[in-house]
């Protein structure tokens, strides 16, 4: 018989006494994955064609006609540069400088040399990446207004209030290989506002973020009733705001389980993070193959590696499980192989509705991860009594059938 991994013991003490009433609290019957595909609707370029956006950025140095800050453009002209000094790779290499994840593998093995010219070029192009993202998302929330906001598309905020609707008390574990703060922002957009028929069940009631990262671990705000004025300053709308508490318990707990780093993740543990706002110096996890072995991210993949190991329901939105993703594809295997209680695992992309070739090739590659006795439970088009879209996969339709019919999907 093997010997125990580090991680099964970790989970095994984890399941023993004093561990076991902090392990049942995080734990939930349904995970929801999200890939780059959850986030097209807030504005943010996809990784097959980020890089064009970023270097159509960069040449412009314009973002929809207005031009870019100093420091912007100081960010962009330095990652153009950087591209253009890996340009000798392609004499020897099979090398992409079209792809983002291409362009960060390269660097992060020329880290290892411990040059600091390297290390100024990875941090170039992580800058850009942030401001990429940032420029492109139309969600926004500033904390240091005392106002409602609902810019950007308003299918997140649906989101939340699906989930909060259906049951408030145990939210879905939600792993997430994005770096942008659009969920995180769609949530306080919810709350600061004057929705009072759907937020007045939760006035004076305590809602945590817990990340699991060693720099921001876990956030808890209140939820209290406010009045705003309109714009024509006579008629007051009853609603709500959020507001940063200093408390550990809460009645609303989401586990938000950033893989590859976030935005708001600070490299300094020593920076006051907002998860609104980007950090001075971002964390963002380069595509390599030993994904964890940062100490900072490390814990939240152990918490995401335990908590697809207790789902009953997994649910992908946007995510292709690329077949040279060899890494998320054994963590996948690692997360659900030893889980007894699957029942489910529900697929959305939007490949399913446009590319019938790339379709099959994708239902392959999922069929390819999991076992043949559950290839009968795996729904690559989730049925719906009640989506109303011709984008089937997308995620619209995904939070579609949150709102209409969340038992077909969450256990």
């Amino acid at each position: 018989m093997p010997s125990p991994t580090g991680t099964d013991l970790q989970v095994k003490r984890m399941l023993d006494g004093r561990y076991r009433a902090k392990f049942e609290e995080n734990m939930n019957d349904n995970v929801i994955i999200l890939g780059a595909g959850s986030s097209v609707d807030a504005g943010i370029p996809l990784l097959s064609n980020f890089v064009q956006t970023m270097w159509e950025i960069a040449s412009r140095m314009k973002f929809n006609g207005v031009p870019l800050k100093d420091e912007d453009c100081t960010i962009f002209q330095n990652a153009i540069k950087v591209r253009d000094e890996l340009d000798h790779y392609h004499g020897r290499a099979n090398f992409d400088d079209r792809n983002i994840e291409d362009i960060l593998s390269i660097l992060t093995f020329n880290l290892y040399e411990n040059k600091s010219s390297d290390l100024n070029r990875m941090n170039w192009i992580i800058r850009a990446i942030e401001r990429t993202i940032e420029l492109s998302c139309n969600v926004k929330f500033d904390e240091s207004k005392n106002q409602v906001q609902e810019e950007g598309n308003s299918i997140y905020r649906e989101f939340w209030q699906a989930l909060l609707k259906y049951d408030s008390n145990h939210i879905p574990t939600i792993i997430s290989f994005n770096y942008d703060l659009v969920l995180e922002r769609a949530l306080f957009q919810l709350f600061k506002n004057w929705n009072y028929e759907v937020n007045s069940k939760f006035n004076d009631k305590y809602i945590s973020i817990n990340y699991f990262f060693k720099n921001l671990k876990k956030l808890t705000y209140k939820i209290r009733y406010q009045e705003y004025t309109t714009s024509d300053f006579r008629i007051n709308n009853r609603g709500s705001t959020i507001e940063q508490a200093n408390r550990e318990e809460a009645d609303i707990c989401i586990n938000l389980l950033k893989l590859h780093g976030s935005l708001c993740f600070s490299k300094e543990n020593d920076e006051i993070i907002y998860p609104t706002r980007c950090a001075n110096k971002p964390y963002i996890l380069p595509p390599v193959f030993n994904k964890n072995t940062s100490k900072l991210i490390e814990p939240v993949w152990k918490e995401a590696l335990v908590s697809l190991r207790n789902a009953k329901n997994v649910i992908f939105v946007g995510y292709s499980l690329p077949q040279t993703d060899i890494y998320m594809q054994y963590f996948l295997k690692s997360g659900l192989g030893p889980n007894n209680n699957l029942n489910n695992i529900f697929v959305f992309d939007q490949v399913f509705n446009k590319h019938a070739d790339a379709s099959i090739k994708m239902e392959e590659r999922y069929k390819n991860c999991f076992s043949p006795q559950i290839h009968n439970r795996i729904y690559f088009v989730p049925p719906t009594k009640n989506s109303r879209y011709d984008n089937s996969g997308s995620f619209e339709h995904f939070v579609d059938i949150l709102k209409g019919a969340p038992s077909e999907l969450l256990f």
